[in-house]
């Protein structure tokens, strides 16, 4: 049996359940892993070594684990798998030094009512952040431009992400909701939102690339959604 035998959607689902049960540590060890250096699954706001995930998977699906010598792992072989099984995977851990980027997503997922700032001055909330991928995915929702497909595997997962409801329009204190609220979207698309000290919609900025590029229709990878 082969990594490209694995085709049970569930058998990952209990792997990711038995990482939580034991702890990363106790699941890598149990199952001859070392930490991953790059390629985690995310699944509800958290990451899991995804070559790891895929070997213990193989274990429930077929009731033998492959080891790390069974496969390799990486852009070829465990993000494609996981991908096809409907899971997010990105080529980094998405945390407070790996996303520097300007997003609307103040400390704890609040929005502080009446405040006027610019995009840049946010605080970053990488949980926010991840969960926004794993819901929408990490290609531009305005352009479709995808970092990874362009830059390499190495940019898996990474994009801009914009909160849709602009501050100013805030009037009282709520919390977000990162799979509603928030869009992956492109820096040069973030920056056409926002340009001018307006916030357009996502939509409105769309029609704006449609119409500058009438023969090259925008096209998204489809999200898979929540799982």
């Amino acid at each position: 049996m082969t990594l490209g035998d694995l085709s049970s959607k569930a058998a990952v689902g209990k792997a990711i359940h038995e990482f939580d049960s034991l702890g990363r540590d106790h699941f890598l060890k149990k199952y001859g892993f070392g930490r991953a250096r790059a390629y985690f699954l995310v699944y509800r706001g958290e990451h899991y070594d995804s070559k790891a995930i895929v070997g213990a998977a193989h274990a429930f699906q077929f009731g033998r684990p492959l080891r790390p010598q069974d496969f390799s792992g990486g852009q070829a072989t465990v993000r494609p798998k996981l991908e096809s099984l409907g899971y997010r995977v990105v080529a980094q851990q998405i945390d407070e030094s790996s996303s520097a980027l300007p997003e609307e997503v103040p400390q704890e997922l609040w929005e502080g009512a009446k405040r006027s700032v610019t995009v840049n001055a946010y605080e970053r909330n990488a949980k926010a952040r991840l969960a926004c991928i794993e819901q929408h995915g990490a290609s531009c929702m305005v352009c479709g431009f995808d970092f990874a497909a362009t830059y390499g595997e190495e940019f898996a997962g990474f994009i801009h992400v914009h909160h849709v409801t602009p501050l100013a329009k805030v009037t009282r204190r709520y919390k977000i909701d990162p799979t509603k609220e928030l869009v992956p979207v492109c820096a040069n698309c973030h920056a056409a939102i926002h340009y001018g000290g307006r916030t357009r919609s996502v939509n409105a900025v769309r029609k704006l690339v449609e119409r500058m590029t009438p023969n090259k229709p925008v096209q998204r990878t489809p999200a898979s959604g929540r799982r």
